[in-house]
């Protein structure tokens, strides 16, 4: 519970609306307004409070209203807006006017996260007020007057006060800023000698300016009242005016707010125990990201290492190779080079003894060797012979030659390896017989896909088809895979009863597609 505590915690605040990021501003970020429009001054302090300003005119709110996103804008930046965007559509809808009449309903985006919000038929005046912001830029106003020593502030309570002078003092009580006569009938008044008055200069906390309460923006007075007609709440002054008809549905604030709560925390209840699955959720899709993320590693390394063993195994069949050609061509050579050696041996001078006779020698000296040489020549052809052998000519056998088959090989390494993507979810299965009959063969076709929806077509996949009887207790039927080529199946099963049944097709146990099915068993005729 702690852990999913965190997880909600962790995910919600990532796109947070103002209304939860916000908090009470502490006594060090009191800010006042310039003027009665509400503005506070530039180099204020409250500006430093961003739960206090808003996005669009980067000022310190004013009649803020609060969007179903829960962001929060003043009520004039929110109209312009609203404006600004329907001037930037091509086919431009009249919306309602800043408090204006009634028109169409129509939406914008909200200028923070862009979610579409749609405007009431009253316009943006119709909108919530966030009444709590609108109280934190009030009290933010009233600390820094009372802690400016530089802005001389009339009192509040004198008609005149010009002749009264500046006031000195401030009631957290009544909300009134005194002067030095008003703050000295303060202290004397039975009824008023009890108020907290601070003198001005002072620091003053939030928690002595609890009296400020939301106010009616038509009248400027606290409200007292719910209309139940209106569902708005409303001071004493609406009560005679906009609201006179109503007077039998007004109800106190804090009966109304009783029932919202209570309906509130129902909503809140269920939106919890909604939040609580998501955590789980989130939860598993956290450890699944870690589960992909450690596998990714996992099957990296894998891939790493078969490729290095089939790179040792490459370079250990490169090294056999080599050794086996620089070994054929070690015999072959040793061979020829003593056939070589034979055949230089067999040959003789006497042939060159002879040819020179013939040439350069006399009758008489030709006459007087010609025993001896032909004797010679005689032998030396008589032993030529058995030279058959060695006087063939060199072929294939003694040249060293081997097959690579490279192009095949190639082949084979792209098809080393795959990703296993197969996805039940996406593969189909489909049947050519609408009625099986019992007895007879009944054949499946399963297309086997990926995540993408392409066919899958390595055979790494473990189907089972199981058709079960329900009215039978005679037991399930096996398909069996009579061929599988490119991702398809092809089963076949024989039904042994009639009646209805359940068709399950699982991939590595997950059902594809439509599975379980009904199907219903044909009798034999």
């Amino acid at each position: 519970e702690r852990d999913m505590k965190r997880t909600i915690e962790a995910t919600s605040t990532q796109d947070m609306p103002l209304l939860l990021k916000r908090s009470r501003p502490n006594d060090d970020d009191a800010a006042g307004l310039s003027d009665s429009t509400g503005k506070i001054d530039n180099d204020t302090e409250t500006e430093k409070d961003t739960s206090l300003t808003c996005q669009l005119c980067s000022q310190p709110y004013t009649d803020p209203r609060m969007l179903s996103c829960f962001h929060c804008f003043c009520r004039g930046c929110l109209h312009r807006e609203v404006e600004k965007q329907n001037a930037q559509q091509e086919n431009r809808m009249k919306g309602p006017q800043l408090g204006g009449g009634k028109g169409p309903q129509q939406s914008f985006n909200c200028p923070t996260c862009q979610k579409s919000v749609t405007i009431p038929v009253g316009g943006v005046r119709d909108l919530p007020q966030d009444l709590h912001v609108g109280i934190e830029v009030r009290i933010a106003q009233y600390q820094s007057k009372i802690t400016s020593k530089s802005e001389a502030v009339p009192c509040d309570v004198c008609i005149d006060s010009t002749s009264s002078g500046p006031a000195v003092g401030f009631c957290c009580s009544c909300l009134h800023f005194l002067c030095q006569q008003c703050c000295d009938h303060h202290k004397r008044a039975r009824n008023l000698y009890q108020h907290d008055v601070v003198a001005l200069g002072e620091a003053v906390s939030r928690e002595r300016l609890s009296e400020v309460k939301p106010t009616c923006a038509l009248h400027s007075k606290e409200f007292i009242f719910y209309c139940k007609v209106c569902n708005c709440l409303i001071c004493y002054d609406c009560t005679t005016n906009d609201h006179k008809d109503h007077l039998q549905s007004i109800a106190l604030p804090s009966v109304a707010a009783n029932s919202r709560r209570d309906d509130i925390r129902t909503l809140l209840t269920s939106a919890e125990e909604s939040a609580s699955k998501l955590a789980v959720a989130i939860n598993g899709k956290i450890t699944a990201l870690k589960a992909v993320e450690d596998n990714e590693e996992t099957v990296c390394q894998r891939i790493e290492q078969s490729f290095l063993q089939l790179h040792q195994a490459l370079d250990d069949r490169r090294k056999t190779l080599l050794a086996d050609v620089h070994s054929s061509a070690l015999s072959k050579k040793t061979a020829l080079t003593l056939q070589k050696e034979k055949c230089e041996k067999n040959l003789s001078c006497c042939i060159d003894v002879a040819s020179t006779v013939l040439e350069t020698y006399t009758d008489c000296e030709i006459i007087s060797l010609k025993q001896l040489v032909s004797a010679e020549l005689r032998t030396y052809n008589h032993k030529a012979q058995s030279w058959s052998s060695s006087l063939e000519p060199c072929v294939c056998s003694d040249i060293v030659k081997v097959s690579l088959q490279t192009d095949k090989y190639k082949s084979y390494l792209s098809e080393i390896g795959h990703l296993i993507d197969y996805c039940p979810e996406k593969s189909t299965w489909s049947s050519t017989s609408s009625s099986p009959m019992e007895g007879d063969p009944y054949i499946l076709t399963v297309e086997a896909k990926d995540s993408n929806g392409q066919i899958y077509p390595y055979d790494d996949i473990k189907l089972k088809v199981v058709l079960k009887p329900l009215n039978d207790t005679r037991s399930d039927v096996l398909g069996k895979i009579s061929q599988h080529r490119n991702g398809k199946y092809s089963i076949s099963l024989t039904p042994v009863c009639s009646g209805p049944h359940q068709l399950s097709i699982t991939m590595n146990g997950q059902h594809v597609q439509n599975s379980p099915s009904s199907l219903r068993i044909e009798e034999a005729i």
